[in-house]
């Protein structure tokens, strides 16, 4: 699995700062979620799923991206890459490893 390939997916609902991520609704298993490689035009075609803290990001090319969610804060929950989270009124976009995800969801900021 290449380095690009792994860096897809992201798909997550978390609500509130301080909120226990592991109450809030992320998001559904085999729930789709936009990606795509930076500069290219997202698509839903990635799935997610929620393992208690950790939101796993599955591309179509079986490859995959870990995420692990504290409060507001999303990191990389695999690897040394940084997660940047951009934030919208309804839509958490995360960019890590060459990779856009974009999720429906609000209020996550980036972390290390």
């Amino acid at each position: 699995m290449s380095t690009r390939t792994s860096s897809l997916a992201l798909t997550l609902l978390v609500a509130g700062c301080g909120a226990d991520p592991a109450s809030q609704p992320a998001a559904q298993a085999g729930e789709t979620v936009a990606c795509a490689p930076i500069g290219e035009t997202l698509l839903p075609v990635c799935t997610a799923e929620r393992d208690g803290t950790v939101l796993i990001l599955h591309h179509p090319d079986g490859g995959f991206r870990r995420l692990q969610i504290q409060g507001n804060v999303i990191t990389a929950a695999d690897g040394a890459e940084v997660a940047t989270v951009t934030r919208s009124a309804n839509a958490t976009e995360v960019t890590i490893g060459g990779m856009r995800y974009r999720l429906a969801a609000k209020g996550a900021t980036a972390g290390q």
